[in-house]
């Protein structure tokens, strides 16, 4: 879900209070179409493509996996495969 906030000039919403009180809907439908329009292209501008938000997640992950290292330091034990098995990790559950 997406939420969005219009930001209109005290004109307009003078306008759209105007409308609302008279039930004009289709002048309100204009008014919020009208304002909506520049939300729209500011979206389109700032909008990242996927490819471009896997590489940012990936690197993000990447930078906090070197900084859980560094803190942990070289002397980190290390499971078995077995541990890490699916049966090595419910051996103890039923």
């Amino acid at each position: 879900m997406i939420s969005i906030t219009l930001k209109l000039s005290p004109e307009v919403e003078a306008k759209c209070r105007k409308s609302i009180a008279s039930g004009d809907a289709i002048a309100l439908q204009q008014l919020l179409a009208e304002a909506f329009a520049p939300t729209v292209e500011e979206l389109l501008q700032h909008s990242q493509n996927p490819i471009e938000q896997k590489d940012e997640f990936e690197a993000i992950a990447n930078q906090l996996a070197d900084e859980l290292t560094d803190s942990l330091g070289p002397d980190i034990p290390t499971l078995s495969d077995d541990a890490i098995s699916r049966p090595g990790i419910y051996e103890e559950h039923p």
